[in-house]
């Protein structure tokens, strides 16, 4: 994590709770921290200063497989964050009650990159090989949010620190 604005150099640097390579990075939206995707399917969720609240968890799996979180990308007014994987899936994640908002349908293609506009009402994801089934189909799909998909849920307490 590097401060660009003041000094060159890291403002702090570490390991991941994750074992294999590292696919993907994104800051959280309120500056405290950042989340860590890899081709492990699993996701790790860190705090720049209260490391007791990082957390890691398993996504784009199926009972047979496990695939590469390839994107995540932060909600802009929400918090919560998207994934979006090698198993042709993306989900809605809540951060801060550690649990999964909305998972959708498979579009049988690995989905390689997933962005939400400044507005947070659309999310565009790009349909695309990824190499782990060779070359494949390509393309541009757009998803219209719904607000359930991406809020917090309201009244659930936070889980238990592990």
């Amino acid at each position: 994590l590097q401060a660009i604005q003041q000094n060159p150099q890291p403002y702090k640097q570490g390991q991941t709770a994750l074992k294999m390579q590292t696919r993907a990075i994104c800051c959280f939206p309120d500056k405290t921290g950042y989340a860590v995707g890899s081709v492990e399917g699993r996701c790790s969720i860190a705090y720049i200063e209260d490391t007791s609240k990082n957390f890691a968890f398993k996504c784009h799996r199926t009972n047979t497989e496990i695939y590469a979180v390839n994107d995540i990308d932060f909600h802009p007014q929400m918090g919560t964050f998207a994934t979006c994987g090698g198993d042709g899936t993306f989900v809605c994640w809540d951060k801060e009650n550690r649990q999964r908002l909305k998972a959708f349908n498979s579009c049988h293609y690995p989905i390689t990159a997933g962005k939400f506009n400044a507005g947070g009402d659309m999310y565009a994801y790009a349909v695309s090989y990824d190499w782990s089934r060779g070359h494949e189909q390509k393309g541009v799909l757009v998803h219209k949010v719904q607000a359930s998909e991406v809020q917090p849920k309201s009244g659930v307490g936070q889980r238990a620190k592990r």
